[in-house]
């Protein structure tokens, strides 16, 4: 039974790196780099001894975790990750009568929003090097070893959800249920020496929440496709665009995506930066739309008109008269988005065309 779950698990591994290998529809994020600190809750079912001088507790250890996501689709990401016990030993929040050693390698699969996203994967690791808290008669507290040595192969099935307070800051709360642990435990025991448990196994649910640091990135959409047409530049009297954003790229181009029409282009920003006016005009809407979250539309000579989405802040109001290069906002993540970015549209007489044929970015 064990070999034919070990088996699955290693499938799963080779086909999640495969999909690494895959080419990818770009989006407002192609890959995220995560550093993470958890506090992992293990239980324990035990046998306890009477002779024990101290407090049992609850078993809590620090995870540090490093993950890796690939974007595929809108909202689509597999990943992979890497796990570490860090912290055993008496510290704020960190303890127990036990410790032990515990790394473990992951793949994952899940669906990110704005703020919230849902994952689940598996993990093959190991837990190692167990030692358990003793106490002697005085009260004085020793460590001793497991009667027999203890090391185990594991399998973990796993699942979490994450919500980001900020682009590179989020929350996450992540249960796993884990196959193969050591049971059936025994301390040594002495004259001197009596440890916390006569005997006890590992319960294979733990419980993990922890905070994580986070780092987007994307690749220019001329560099992912460096053979891709662009349109002439097109240059009318009554409108001249300039760029909404200093130092900027497209990551996602105007035309067919996802079986359906991109009607604007998406450009690379980091949360809060300034968003210009690409030409003068009138604020027709500055408030949130749907899927668009926080948004800026701007009518202007000719029939033309300037969209700006996913805002995190507006700067104007309807009604407002702007010149070119006017801040309207700051970029942000609002809105049906997978990281922050710019969605900018140009329409004429009402029709979105493309807005590489009047600017280059």
């Amino acid at each position: 039974m064990g070999t034919k779950v070990s088996s699955k698990i290693i499938g799963i591994f080779l086909f999640a790196g495969w999909i690494f290998l895959l080419p990818t529809k770009t989006t407002a994020q192609d890959w995220r780099l995560s550093a993470s600190y958890g506090i992992q809750s293990v239980g324990f079912d035990y046998v306890p001894n009477q002779l024990y001088q101290g407090e049992i507790g609850a078993v809590s250890k620090g995870m540090l975790e490093l993950e890796l996501e690939r974007y595929l689709f809108y909202r689509f990401y597999v990943g992979g990750k890497f796990e570490y016990l860090l912290h055993n030993q008496q510290d704020l929040l960190i303890g127990g009568p036990v410790n032990f050693g515990q790394v473990n390698l992951g793949a994952i699969a899940g669906l990110q929003w704005p703020k919230w996203g849902f994952y689940g994967g598996v993990k093959l690791g190991s837990v190692h090097d167990f030692s358990i808290r003793a106490t002697n008669r005085n009260g004085d507290t020793f460590w001793v070893e497991p009667v027999e040595p203890t090391a185990k192969l594991t399998t973990s099935f796993t699942g979490g959800v994450k919500y980001y307070l900020l682009n590179f800051l989020r929350l996450q709360l992540e249960v796993t249920q884990t196959n193969f642990l050591p049971q059936n435990i025994v301390p040594q025991n002495s004259f001197d020496k009596n440890p916390a448990f006569r005997s006890f196994d590992m319960n294979p649910i733990s419980f993990t929440v922890g905070v994580s640091i986070s780092i987007p990135w994307n690749r220019p959409a001329r560099k992912t496709n460096p053979d891709r047409e662009l349109p002439p530049l097109m240059r009318v009297s009554s409108v001249d665009f300039n760029k909404p954003l200093d130092n900027t790229f497209v990551t996602s181009p105007f035309g067919p995506r996802w079986n359906s029409t991109h009607e604007g282009i998406d450009l690379d920003a980091s949360l809060r930066d300034n968003i210009y006016a690409a030409e003068k005009g009138i604020v027709v809407k500055a408030g949130k739309g749907r899927g668009y979250g926080k948004m800026v539309r701007i009518k202007h000579a000719g029939g033309y008109e300037t969209v700006y989405a996913h805002m995190s802040r507006i700067k104007v109001k309807e009604g407002d008269r702007i010149k070119k290069g006017d801040v309207v906002g700051k970029a942000g993540n609002t809105g049906t988005s997978s990281g922050v970015h710019l969605h900018f549209e140009i329409l004429k007489d009402g029709k979105p065309v493309n807005p590489e044929a009047y600017v280059r970015f």
